[in-house]
């Protein structure tokens, strides 16, 4: 063993069991502040690489308009999700390579079964065979997953739920059966609507028509689009039938919405007890500090009280 091994074991043996402990505890301090650090890096570029992609998958889907795309079998979402772009009546062009893709099939009254589906059939393998070989949505289509925290919250759901802050917008809501929301509250009905539709993923877009302003609601998911005021507003029917939002976990068999809804409430909730925990802390603070005071000078009082001779 050489003097300097020799030393340094030397040098733990003389060191007290305290500093021992402490300088373990500091090192465990810094290893859970650096995977902190770590994950919650981590956890903002995969929340803006989502972002990112939700994004061009929203300006994809809006671009299927219903003049374009009304009777089309194969549904925007099957073609977005590619990088199609719509660019006429079932004409797609992809967003990267530029190739252009028909989407045309007869009709299944002209036809007999056996053809019409084996034309979809070719329409749908050229989703992705259509685009040159290095293009980027042949081999990675834009499969955003939402992770469903405090990240997603803050750059989509609540500036998405902010478009319903305006006082005249007026929202005849029907809201779905297993959602009950409690009476009364600090919270008005329209925050809640804004808290339930976004979560449906319907945002509140103002739109000129004739001179007077609309207000419509926009999907992000499927670009259904509803003008408000005219009849009631069903944000859970009104999706399309393939949109996103609706899609059911595999794992527990909860849609989407519901994942983003629960969420939503849930920091809320957690809001309003953290702010309660604060209150009564500082309450019992309150009290124990009158309660010292009136210890100090019950002391001091009997202190100050001449000492009887016996």
């Amino acid at each position: 063993m050489s003097s300097e091994t020799t030393d340094s074991v030397s040098s733990v043996k003389e060191m007290p069991l305290e500093a021992i402990r402490e300088l373990k505890r500091k090192a465990c301090e810094k290893l859970s502040s650096l995977i902190k650090s770590v994950s919650s890096t981590s956890s903002e570029k995969r929340s803006k690489s989502n972002n990112e992609l939700f994004s061009t998958y929203k300006a994809l889907i809006r671009s299927y308009k219903f003049e374009f795309w009304a009777g089309n079998e194969v549904s925007p979402r099957e073609l977005a999700v590619y990088g199609w772009e719509c660019k006429g009546r079932d004409q797609v062009q992809c967003l990267s390579c530029k190739q252009y893709l028909c989407t045309s099939v007869p009709k299944i009254t002209d036809v007999d079964i056996a053809v019409y589906n084996k034309c979809m059939k070719r329409v749908r393998s050229q989703i992705i065979s259509a685009h040159v070989l290095t293009c980027i949505y042949r081999s990675k289509p834009l499969e955003f997953k939402h992770d469903v925290d405090e990240n997603f919250l803050r750059d989509i759901v609540r500036p998405r739920a902010s478009t319903y802050n305006n006082g005249n917008l007026k929202l005849d809501t029907i809201i779905p059966d297993d959602i009950v929301w409690s009476a009364g509250g600090d919270e008005s009905s329209l925050s809640k609507e804004a808290e339930l539709c976004s979560s449906l993923g319907w945002s509140i877009e103002v739109e000129k028509l004739a001179g007077k302003e609309h207000y419509v609601a926009v999907c992000d998911y499927c670009a259904r689009s509803f003008m408000t005021g005219r009849a009631a507003f069903n944000p859970l029917k009104w999706h399309q039938k393939w949109c996103p939002v609706l899609d059911v976990n595999a794992d527990d068999g909860i849609p989407l919405w519901k994942l983003i809804y629960r969420q939503m409430t849930a920091v809320k909730q957690q809001q309003r007890t953290s702010t309660s925990t604060i209150k009564e802390v500082e309450s019992a603070k309150r009290v124990l500090d009158r309660s010292l005071s009136i210890i100090s000078r019950e002391m001091v009082a009997e202190a100050s009280l001449p000492i009887s001779s016996s």
